[in-house]
């Protein structure tokens, strides 16, 4: 599916390609990241147009025994041509239970991604938001962003804005019409 998504890109102008890595499947984490890798490798390698600016962007996990830390993100990225990271904020959230809800949450986050990867997160800085139910296990179901459910992500828009970051939100809430308009009007309300 990836190649097939990698032949398309082009025709639609898509310069990211977000998918979630796989599970551990009876692997040691070690074992599922060899093997997750070399994967991803064979698809770039396999990419129909050579030269293309479409890049493959693994998202953070939301469930704790799925593939997709952020260590885990960041060392494929890092390891991977063509791989540049999703942050899924919501699935953050989820598998911190709660810890990343701050600007200086955010900012931690960020700082970790943009010294690991550079120039390559920071050009194109791709999150995903929505509000987030989770269990100990981690993610349990996507919830609208203006609820009571976290994270909150007026801190984040306000770094993102703060920082002078070109950063792309895509809304993952259960109504995603719902969920872009509040996040512009976060962003329309912070340029006043």
């Amino acid at each position: 599916r990836l190649i097939k998504a990698l032949r398309f890109a082009p025709l639609m102008n898509v310069e990211r390609i977000v998918f979630h890595p796989g599970g551990y499947v009876g692997h040691t984490p070690e074992e599922a990241y060899r093997l997750i890798k070399q994967a991803i490798e064979r698809v770039w390698e396999r990419r129909p147009t050579r030269g293309q600016r479409t890049f493959l962007a693994p998202e953070i996990a939301g469930k704790k025994n799925a593939f997709g830390s952020p260590g885990e993100i960041i060392r494929l990225c890092s390891e991977v041509e063509g791989c540049i990271p999703t942050i899924d904020w919501a699935h953050l959230y989820a598998r911190t239970r709660g810890d990343i809800n701050d600007k200086d949450s955010y900012r931690r986050v960020l700082g970790i991604f943009e010294d690991a990867l550079g120039d390559v997160f920071v050009k194109n800085m791709h999150f995903h938001v929505s509000g987030i139910e989770f269990t100990d296990a981690g993610e349990k179901s996507h919830k609208p962003l203006d609820s009571k459910w976290g994270p909150d992500i007026l801190p984040l828009v306000e770094l993102v804005e703060e920082l002078g970051y070109d950063a792309t939100f895509i809304s993952e809430t259960p109504e995603p019409i719902r969920g872009a308009v509040y996040a512009k009007y976060l962003l329309e309300e912070l340029k006043k």
